[in-house]
C-alpha cells in the first residue's frame, strides 16, 4: 500500500520565497516613492503661502505703491529681502514704510519655512502709468529658488556647500518657462536639486 507525502518541495518553497520577496521590495519602492512625495508637497505647500503671504502684502498695500520712489527707480523696482528696506521707501525717504516693514517680516517667515533647506527670493515691482496718477496699475512678480527637503533624512539636512543657492544662477527674473534662459538651467537645477518657481500677479 502506498502511502502520498502532503507538503511542500523545495523548489515549490523556493518559488513562494521568491514571488513574497519581489511584492515586498514593490513594496518598499512604494514606500520611498510616497515618501518623495510627501517631502514634495511640504514644500510646495510652504512655496504656495510663501507667495500667497506676499501678494496679500502689496494688494493689500496698494495704495502704499504711490508713494515709492518711482523717479528714482523708473517704472521698475527689483528687491530682495536685504535690499527691500532701500529699495521699498517713500518718496519723503521716511523710514516708515508699510511695503519694507511687511517685506522684512515675511522674509524672516521664508527662512523658517517648513520642507526647504535652502533658498532665495527675488521680487520686481512693475508700474504701468496713466495720465491720472491714482489709477496707475502695478504688477509683482516673484522669483524663488529652494532646495527642498529629502523625505527619510534627518531633520538637520544642510545642502552641498558647495550649491549656493540664488536667485540669479537659478530662477533669474528675467526667464520663464518657455525662455532659453531656463532652457539651460534645468540641467544645472536637476542636478543640485533646486526647484525654480515664479509667479506674476497684477496688484
Amino acid at each position: 500500500m502506498s502511502v502520498k507525502q502532503k507538503g511542500f518541495s523545495l523548489i515549490e518553497l523556493l518559488v513562494s520565497m521568491l514571488i513574497v520577496s519581489i511584492a515586498m521590495l514593490g513594496f518598499a519602492a512604494l514606500q520611498a516613492h510616497s515618501a518623495r512625495a510627501l517631502s514634495g508637497s511640504f514644500a510646495r505647500t510652504s512655496e504656495t503661502a510663501i507667495f500667497n503671504d506676499f501678494i496679500k502684502l502689496f494688494q493689500v498695500s496698494n495704495r502704499a505703491l504711490l508713494s515709492l520712489n518711482w523717479d528714482a527707480n523708473g517704472n521698475i523696482i527689483n528687491f530682495d529681502c536685504t535690499s527691500g528696506a532701500d529699495q521699498l521707501k517713500y518718496k519723503n525717504n521716511s523710514d516708515l514704510s508699510v511695503l519694507a516693514d511687511g517685506v522684512d517680516v515675511l522674509c524672516d517667515k521664508v527662512d523658517n519655512a517648513s520642507g526647504i533647506i535652502a533658498h532665495d527670493i527675488a521680487f520686481r515691482l512693475t508700474r504701468t502709468p496713466t495720465t491720472v496718477q491714482t489709477l496707475n496699475s502695478y504688477s509683482l512678480k516673484i522669483s524663488y529658488a529652494y532646495i527642498p527637503k529629502q523625505a527619510g533624512v534627518k531633520d538637520d539636512q544642510t545642502p552641498d556647500e558647495s550649491v549656493e543657492v540664488t536667485v540669479a544662477s537659478y530662477c533669474p527674473l528675467d526667464g520663464d518657462e518657455d525662455s532659453d534662459v531656463d532652457d539651460g538651467l534645468n540641467t544645472v537645477r536637476i542636478k543640485d536639486r533646486v526647484v525654480c518657481s515664479r509667479v506674476e500677479v497684477m496688484l
